[in-house]
């Protein structure tokens, strides 16, 4: 990774990456993406955490989509 990269977050969502500014929280992050915050898990540097968690630079922030089904009761 170059240095200049470092200075950005680096946002992964399946194979889509994005570069943005440090500062402002995955929760502003996702939203700036048109993606609904409720529907993403997010890992911060490979620690899951809340979205209201405000990213540094060199930070590394994995969107991970939330599965969720109904039950099947007899």
């Amino acid at each position: 990774m170059t240095e200049q990269s470092s200075e950005k977050v680096l946002v992964t969502l399946r194979k889509q990456q994005w570069q943005v500014e440090p500062g402002k929280t995955a929760r502003q992050i996702m939203q700036e993406l048109d993606l609904n915050p409720e529907n993403y898990l997010t890992m911060i540097n490979g620690q899951l955490t809340d979205d209201s968690a405000r990213l540094k630079a060199g930070d590394r922030l994995k969107l991970v989509a939330v599965i969720s089904g109904g039950s099947h009761a007899a």
